[in-house]
């Protein structure tokens, strides 16, 4: 159906000669053309990143907490005036813009978020750290100068940083493209709705909430808030390291274990970052089934989680969250541009409004030429 649209140029060159008798200059055409093409051509591109877009959670830490006082700029313009004889003049005029105090952080991988002073104070409070004080000075400052502090982790020593109690973890989305969610290559897996998860009691992916997101997820389990920590602290710190992203699911052992082969078609295998750990659990907390799935090429640690899970029932979060630390140390996560070659169409839906805005566009040309 693209065809149709990159048809339609051709067709309003053709209109615009024969049926509005245009004998403009030959480049008009050329230009009617090719404007038209590069639209569709734009569409489709635009189309085609917007339906491969996936997005994944990337895990970091705070690195720095950043403090800056309120200030004023100064900010200077010229007007040109007349005087009463009809002469010109320039006047010097200095505007001064308030700008309120902003509190913002830095994370490991080096994005930036502005905050507010509780997150500030929470993170001051959690380092202990000494204060490094910030000034600012320029022409465009009122004073002539402006402070801030902030407090960073190069402060602490060695043996503070890799201090868990000192990791304050993040959590952020990052876009990429994924062939395999929009194809009907043989990687495809089946769909399954929202509505119909929901009924099968599959889980979601999680919200982020105060800068970060948790690792593991149930609606047939809770965990301790110090057991929840520990694994956001896991992914913050060591997956991160992996580029990895650890997911554990937790389910009612009864329900089998064809719910994580759901789970893992209902997420379509994952994003290309994850090692999901789907559990099975008695009420009583112990282990009966485990299946682990990523889209790594070798697949020796998914198998060895599932193996010390099965043999070790009485479940200790310590000592797994300890043994996935080691373990994840050879886990290399797939590279998507294997999936480069996979053909993907574009749904009916993007190619009926490539079509609708290529016939506005060049419509809206004609209309112009046929006046003018």
């Amino acid at each position: 159906m693209i065809a149709f649209a990159y048809a339609i140029p051709v067709v309003a060159c053709l209109l615009l000669y024969f049926a509005l008798d245009f004998r403009g200059e030959w480049w008009i055409f050329l230009c009617v053309l090719g404007g038209g093409e590069g639209f569709v051509g734009l569409l489709h591109f635009l189309f085609m990143r917007r339906y491969m877009s996936a997005r994944e959670y990337l895990g970091s830490m705070v690195d720095s907490v950043h403090y800056e006082a309120p200030w004023t700029e100064l900010r200077v313009r010229y007007e040109t005036r007349t005087d009463s004889k009809g002469r010109s003049y320039t006047v010097r005029r200095v505007d001064r813009i308030y700008h309120p105090e902003q509190y913002y952080f830095f994370t490991t991988i080096g994005s930036r978020y502005d905050t507010d002073s509780d997150f500030f104070s929470r993170v001051v409070v959690t380092w202990q750290l000494p204060r490094r004080n910030d000034s600012w000075s320029g022409g465009h400052i009122q004073g002539g100068i402006r402070f801030g502090h902030h407090y960073t982790m190069d402060d602490f020593t060695p043996q503070e940083r890799e201090n868990p109690e000192n990791w304050i973890a993040v959590t952020e989305r990052h876009s990429y493209k994924n062939k395999i969610q929009c194809s009907n290559s043989i990687f495809k897996f089946e769909k399954i709705s929202p509505d119909k998860a929901r009924e099968l009691g599959l889980c979601d992916y999680p919200r982020i909430a105060e800068y970060d997101a948790p690792a593991i997820l149930s609606d047939d389990f809770t965990v301790t808030p110090d057991v929840d920590l520990m694994f956001r602290r896991f992914n913050a710190r060591y997956a991160s390291e992996m580029e990895m992203r650890l997911f554990i699911l937790l389910f009612r052992a009864d329900r089998g274990i064809g719910i994580a082969e759901m789970q893992r078609a209902y997420w379509q295998g994952g994003n290309k970052n994850e090692f999901v750990v789907c559990i099975g659990l008695e009420d009583d907390g112990s282990v009966r089934w485990a299946r682990t799935f990523s889209w790594a090429d070798e697949q020796t640690v998914e198998v060895e989680t599932d193996q010390w899970l099965m043999h070790n029932p009485t479940l200790d979060w310590k000592d797994f969250h300890d043994i996935l630390r080691l373990k994840i140390q050879s886990w290399k996560r797939k590279e998507f541009k294997d999936f480069d070659y996979i053909n993907v169409t574009l749904p009916q839906r993007y190619f009926v409004w490539t079509l609708m805005l290529s016939i506005v566009e060049n419509g809206i040309l004609l209309y112009f030429l046929a006046i003018y």
